[in-house]
């Protein structure tokens, strides 16, 4: 086997080509040191392992670092970087404007979260509802290993799509993925289009505005690159054991699946790796 990627993970780069196309990207703090991104649809079939160097590095400010929070961070960034708090997780939650817990950064707040927001229905292990920054679509979609999506409302910012999604989830829409269900194949039984309909219909009668005309309520598929899906699902932990991989079997989501286990790329970000593959 040959080295044919090093370099700090991140989340994998990916263009919504049938089937999706996956690249390892450098997540180093420094764009000017990062190295160059891997196609990895190529080696589907082949054997392929990741070793994991023991470094772990704070995406945002290179400090070493025992372990990541919040995907990346170490953990002063954690608690002062705009793109940790809880807002970005929960944005009905948004706190720009209270005097007593001011938001951490304006300009992010203005460049990232007071933009054009998405509201969506997608097909992943089931049917779900979300929502994304609008130049994320539809990144975020695969991001998630959705099959299918359709965008359902455009609002303002994010503290509105914010507070509609948790209203959806509220009523008894889903808002999450089942993310062994979403790796042992693609979902069957599921009506996206109907499901949005109703959804469209709970957002016009709370008054929402911002929901798309039916024109514009287009169905997105997405077709992932999987030659067998796994029946038993196992993960791959890099802080137990260094090295994961196998017969690289498919890619979905963010999940390398290989014939003995899988392992969620995402969850490594900062992690220095060296990846070989036959």
């Amino acid at each position: 086997m040959s080295i044919i990627w090093s370099g700090t993970l991140k989340k994998m780069r990916v263009e919504a080509a049938q089937p999706v196309a996956y690249y390892l990207s450098d997540g180093w703090w420094q764009a000017e040191k990062r190295g160059p991104d891997c196609h990895l649809n190529p080696f589907v079939g082949q054997n392929m392992t990741l070793q994991f160097t023991g470094e772990i590095h704070c995406t945002a400010c290179g400090r070493k670092t025992k372990k990541t929070f919040n995907q990346g961070f170490c953990y002063p960034c954690f608690q002062n970087r705009p793109e940790a708090d809880v807002c970005i997780v929960r944005p009905e939650l948004c706190h720009h404007g209270v005097l007593e817990d001011p938001c951490r950064d304006e300009e992010f707040a203005q460049t990232q979260c007071f933009q054009p927001h998405i509201l969506y229905c997608s097909l992943t292990s089931g049917v779900k509802v979300g929502i994304t920054r609008e130049p994320n679509v539809p990144s975020r979609w695969i991001d998630q290993g959705a099959v299918a999506a359709i965008p359902v409302a455009k609002l303002p910012n994010r503290r509105e799509v914010g507070l509609a999604e948790k209203r959806l989830s509220d009523a008894g829409f889903a808002d999450k993925t089942h993310w062994t269900k979403n790796l042992k194949g693609n979902p069957e039984g599921f009506d996206l289009r109907a499901t949005s309909e109703v959804v469209v219909a709970s957002l016009t009668e709370w008054g929402v505005e911002g929901v798309l005309a039916e024109f514009e309520r287009l169905q997105h598929t997405f077709e992932y690159p999987v030659l067998t899906w796994p029946t038993k699902v196992k993960s791959f932990n890099l802080d137990k054991d260094p090295v994961a991989g196998g017969v690289l079997q498919g890619i979905k989501g963010q999940y390398l699946m290989f014939d003995g286990g899988v392992i969620n790329l995402r969850k490594y970000t900062g992690y220095r790796v060296e990846v070989k593959a036959e």
